[in-house]
């Protein structure tokens, strides 16, 4: 098995899925966890809980202030930057935060961080940049730090790799880039 990333940058469903099956505690004890502002601030304020179909509030601030995540904030311009790299229409289907997360991703090119995220169009930007090799599924950091589970399978190493596939082809050809 490969060596475990230090960093892990998680989009909003990531940590949804993390606390939703009890792997929250787990990513935290192992890895070093960064956020993307936006998740904090606004995406990631609740999810709602398969079981009762209520609204789960997550205090993602309060996780910043005791130090157990870190937030990452690109500015305007960087975020900018990263969407311009995409055609308009593609561009649509990168949610706030995950345009933020790519911008990290570029903004710290050779850190040892892998983006967390069960978003295919995500999936399908990072591999456009030919920044594949950041990222990976929750179920494999869950598998890499000893707390693997059973995840729907948008979080497992199927979707994945179909959508990194997807990613890649469009590297090649050039269709969803600007």
């Amino acid at each position: 098995m490969p060596k475990r990333p230090r960093l892990l940058l998680l989009d909003a469903n990531a940590v949804f899925a993390a606390f939703r099956h009890g792997a929250w505690e787990g990513l935290c004890a192992s890895y070093e966890i960064v956020l993307p502002s936006t998740v904090v601030r606004v995406e990631g304020m609740f999810y709602e809980s398969r079981e009762t179909g209520r609204r789960v509030y997550l205090d993602l601030p309060a996780l910043v202030a005791s130090g157990t995540v870190t937030q990452y904030e690109a500015d305007a311009a960087e975020i900018a930057a990263t969407l311009a790299r995409f055609s308009p229409p593609f561009r649509r289907r990168v949610d706030p935060g995950e345009a933020e997360a790519i911008s990290y991703l570029l903004a710290n090119p050779g850190e040892d961080v892998r983006f967390v995220s069960a978003d295919g169009s995500a999936l399908e930007a990072v591999a456009m940049l030919g920044l594949a090799e950041n990222a990976m599924c929750l179920a494999e950091a869950l598998e890499r730090c000893g707390h693997a589970r059973a995840l729907p399978r948008e979080h497992g190493p199927a979707f994945f790799r179909e959508h990194i596939s997807v990613g890649r082809q469009r590297f090649v050809t050039g269709e969803g880039l600007a």
